[in-house]
């Protein structure tokens, strides 16, 4: 089961790393084609000679446009900048331009969407890192952390992760100087004293907290791992769910100063200014453009600098507004899930239930219908999952082997054992 999740992890992997590698060289073939058509083309401009202060000294004429400035007027123009220092005036060229531009806005832009999406999710899983390593821990004593844990799995677990002992310390005993107290005998303890020790804690959270009195669940220690954690494991745990923000922050911080850096030494411009023309060139805002040379060194410097720090800058607004509406979100659910429900969905569930002519809505129909409540399925998705699932149910006994679960996502061959392919038969209950 192990080697077929990892396969799976890895072939993920691969089609998400496929997609992102995919939509960059989209962009990249899209830009240089701009740049091979304004070259083999001829524009001329005329082009602003100026001083350090930013002052025009005089124009000349750059005819025609080299490679390295069609390959700039192909990025400024394709991501919508504008820096308005080089003019067209071929209506050939122009007329590229408008496709150019318009390209820009629509495919180019949804390629250099989904390469962002892509970006910000690749780190996300369907189980938190914490969640992760509590999973690790069950399997290890030998339980998949669904079910009800026994105390003595609860005490192995204490052993073998001492952060999950001090958290329950914090939380059956309301003395700090006790808990501290506690804390230190657990770490410094031998062996047979924390085995005691452990045994002891847990006796007083049976009598001292609710949630150990009947059973303890995976989700009782992910709430004590959330609620009696350290400071510093809690500020470790906020910076790690704002990962993806600092980190893109981050970038976005270095690729300006890089931007700037250029402007002030290449350029000439003051720190103000030097910054002032980083920040708009990645906002595409275009408000300052960079001076041209012979050698055109500094309009490539410019076009690379935008065509990376473009989607970088959207990468950390979107990351920014993920993080903003996060919690907008998460109420908005709650609030959904306490409303009235409408005429509407009140139809739907009288529809469903009079498919089995029982007036008691069990639990996968109640999730049914808050999904649909949520907006996170559809009907059509849901019919899908029904279609699928009755392909499996061959029997039509409304319920599938685990073993059928769990190996046979595609439609099995009808003379394939589960046995066969060198894996050993399953024996499981129904689900």
């Amino acid at each position: 089961h192990e080697v077929a999740h990892r396969r799976r992890r890895r072939l993920q992997q691969f089609v998400i790393d496929g997609t992102l590698i995919a939509a960059a060289v989209a962009i990249i073939l899209w830009v240089l084609l701009g740049a091979v058509v304004y070259y083999l083309v001829g524009t001329c401009s005329e082009v602003p000679r100026r001083t350090a202060d930013g002052r025009i000294v005089d124009n000349y004429l750059l005819c025609p446009w080299g490679f390295a400035h069609s390959f700039y007027y192909s990025v400024q123009t394709g991501l919508s900048i504008g820096f308005g220092l080089l003019s067209e005036n071929q209506a050939v060229s122009k007329a590229y331009s408008c496709f150019h531009i318009l390209a820009g806005s629509s495919f180019i832009g949804g390629a250099l969407s989904l390469f962002i999406s892509l970006m910000l999710n690749k780190q996300q899983s369907f189980l938190s890192s914490a969640e992760q390593r509590l999973l690790k821990a069950c399997l290890a004593l030998h339980t998949d952390g669904a079910h009800d844990l026994t105390m003595p799995q609860v005490r192995d677990m204490m052993l073998m992760h001492p952060q999950y002992a001090r958290e329950l310390i914090r939380a059956t005993y309301p003395d700090p100087k006790e808990v501290q107290d506690l804390i230190d005998k657990f770490e410094n303890g031998s062996p047979p004293e924390r085995l005691i020790l452990a045994a002891t804690v847990l006796s007083a959270a049976k009598k001292r907290l609710s949630s150990f009195r009947n059973g303890v669940q995976m989700a009782d220690i992910m709430e004590l791992d959330k609620t009696e954690a350290s400071f510093s494991r809690k500020l470790s745990r906020a910076i790690r769910a704002k990962a993806n923000f600092l980190r893109m922050s981050a970038a976005f911080i270095v690729w300006v100063s890089v931007g700037a850096v250029f402007s002030h030494i290449c350029d000439g411009n003051d720190i103000i200014t030097s910054v002032y023309f980083a920040i708009s060139a990645l906002s595409t805002a275009g408000i300052i453009a960079t001076t041209t040379v012979e050698s055109g060194a500094h309009v490539i410097f410019v076009s690379f600098f935008c065509l990376v720090g473009v989607p970088l800058y959207a990468a950390m607004l979107g990351s920014y507004a993920n993080l903003l509406v996060e919690g907008h979100i998460e109420r908005q659910v709650k609030l959904r899930l306490d409303a009235r429900l409408s005429q509407a969905e009140v139809t739907f569930l009288q529809h469903i239930k009079n498919t089995d002519d029982n007036d008691e809505v069990t639990l996968s129909e109640y999730t049914e219908l808050q999904l649909l409540r949520l907006g996170v399925v559809d009907r059509g998705t849901l019919q899908q999952i029904r279609n699928r699932f009755k392909a499996l149910d061959k029997d039509g006994a409304g319920k599938l082997r685990l073993a059928d679960f769990l190996h046979r996502h595609d439609l099995p061959d009808e003379n394939t054992d589960s046995s066969e392919g060198g894996q050993p038969e399953v024996k499981c209950g129904s689900v």
